[in-house]
């Protein structure tokens, strides 16, 4: 018999064990930043280093789990959007919403984005995702400057992520939106 096997679903233990990697990581990163030792990052998660490995082969794997995990909420905002009729609302909320994690949550996102190449470009992509939908949509009905892209939008959402402050985050947030209005003044 010639074929390929079945490919398996993990099983509940490993994502399990997964899951618990990703929250040690998380929080390990938050607090210590991403150069900390990833035997402590296995300790915290009360699991053996070699099962660490197993899960996330380098530190770069790890880390995409963690971006990846930190994203969620914010690409399901995105989903969200694609049900709002009016396409500069549907924009507004995920521009907006992509700027909404945690202070603590957007520098450590930040840092682990800047840790490689390979990381940097993988951060990117995951906002060029959670935007992108949005955007093509808002310049589909003329409502967005014609040289912008997408990838414009993932830079003016980190760039809005870095401020200090709620109140500094809300004008950055009107300032980018009302210069990315088709509508705008060069």
């Amino acid at each position: 018999m010639g074929g390929t096997s079945p490919v398996r679903a993990p099983r509940k233990d490993q994502l399990r064990n997964r899951q618990k990697l990703l929250a040690a990581a998380q929080a390990a990163f938050m607090e210590h930043g991403p150069d900390i030792n990833l035997e402590e990052v296995a300790r915290r998660a009360g699991m053996a280093t070699s099962s660490l490995y197993r899960h996330f082969p380098t530190k770069d794997d790890l880390i995409e789990g963690v971006l990846d995990d930190m994203i969620r909420d914010v690409q399901h905002n995105a989903d969200q959007a694609t049900q709002i009729d009016d396409p500069h609302e549907a924009f507004r909320l995920v521009f907006t919403q992509s700027c909404a994690m945690q202070e603590d949550e957007v520098a450590t996102f930040a840092k682990l984005a800047g840790v490689s190449r390979r990381t940097g470009e993988y951060a990117h992509r995951l906002i060029t995702n959670v935007v992108g939908p949005a955007t093509d949509r808002l310049r589909a009905a003329g409502g967005l400057r014609e040289d912008i892209t997408v990838d414009d939008i993932a830079t003016f959402v980190r760039m809005a992520d870095v401020t200090e402050t709620v109140e500094q985050r809300r004008k950055a947030l009107d300032v980018i939106l009302a210069g990315l209005s088709a509508t705008s003044t060069r």
